[in-house]
């Protein structure tokens, strides 16, 4: 299987929730080499959201 972590060469989000009873994971990488990870369902969705407004201001995008 493919690793789906996001890395500084291939930038992105990933999240995963296997089931309903178990904590979301996620992470992201940008090209500048900003990247971070979280466990639990709250501190995923904060990861998303700080996911997206650096996306959105990185000079390096």
């Amino acid at each position: 299987m493919t690793e789906l972590a996001p890395t500084v060469d291939q930038p992105g989000v990933h999240v995963a929730k296997p089931a309903r009873n178990v904590p979301a994971t996620g992470s992201y990488a940008c090209c500048c080499g900003t990247t971070g990870r979280a466990k639990g369902d709250d501190n995923v969705r904060d990861l998303v959201a700080e996911w997206i407004d650096h996306r959105n201001t990185c000079p390096h995008r």
